[in-house]
């Protein structure tokens, strides 16, 4: 007995944390087994053609926890001016929570902080969407020169990423709310052989500041690649001051009419 009457004592408890079952922690762990499966599923892409003649491709990456319809719904215009428009479901599936209720979101890449982590996450989404580009070009005809790889916020960061990597694949790039991870890209940069990249940034984003912006343009510039950047008030999103620099950028390079 003890002098809070009959309750027991806490080492006397038969599953108290303090007692046995800590004690074991060290056994537990080492008898655990690690070990790993495959898991597959189908990820849908969509793909708007040109209202007439096709005159490029534009394959548009979309934002963290979007889907290819979202980016769609702000880029079907370019399909009256001679754009075909692809428009891909990034590979990782999640829970998006809203006031509206809970959908269905996607991303491209695993991002925790970790760098070799995060850049094998990315070379994973860069196989999946290399897959996607070869069929629209062998099916379509679109060379590389008329293909462009656009991308919004995280998707922005891997299109910067695998159209630096696959110059023979894609002859423009635009980052719009996202700087380039040239920390990832040293030996593009240092060949030079990059495509023509256009930036769309508002200078008060408030996820992406200015001078990573700034400092992605130096090291292009540094590269000689052909970079421009088009600074705008929408915010972290594809507003309307970006679609309009877009279709600017793309009709000077006559990719659209």
């Amino acid at each position: 007995m003890n002098d809070r009457g009959d309750l027991p004592t806490s080492s006397q408890l038969p599953y108290n944390r303090i007692g046995s079952f800590a004690s074991r922690g060290e056994d537990l762990l080492a008898n655990l087994e690690s070990r790993s499966r495959e898991f597959s599923r189908q990820i849908r892409w969509q793909w708007k053609h040109a209202d007439h003649s096709t005159r490029c491709c534009v394959i548009a990456l979309h934002g963290m926890g979007q889907d290819g319809s979202s980016i769609l719904k702000r880029l079907e215009q370019l399909a009256s001016r001679g754009a075909d428009i692809v428009v891909p479901d990034g590979p990782h599936q999640h829970e998006v929570r809203g006031r509206d209720g809970t959908r269905e979101g996607h991303s491209w890449y695993i991002y925790t902080g970790d760098q070799p982590r995060f850049r094998e996450s990315l070379i994973e989404s860069e196989s999946d969407l290399l897959g996607i580009v070869d069929t629209v070009q062998r099916e379509s005809g679109i060379s590389s020169e008329k293909t462009v790889l656009l991308g919004f916020s995280q998707g922005g960061y891997l299109a910067g990423f695998v159209s630096c990597r696959h110059r023979n694949r894609f002859g423009n790039c635009v980052i719009a709310s996202a700087r380039l991870k040239h920390e990832f890209l040293g030996d593009q940069l240092s060949s030079g052989d990059l495509p023509k990249i256009l930036f769309l940034h508002d200078d008060q984003d408030p996820l992406t500041g200015p001078e990573p912006v700034k400092e992605s343009i130096r090291q292009l510039k540094q590269a000689e690649a052909d970079v421009e950047v088009t600074w705008h008030s929408d915010g972290h999103r594809l507003g309307d001051q970006s679609i309009s620099a877009l279709q600017r950028w793309l009709e000077q390079r006559g990719l659209i009419e």
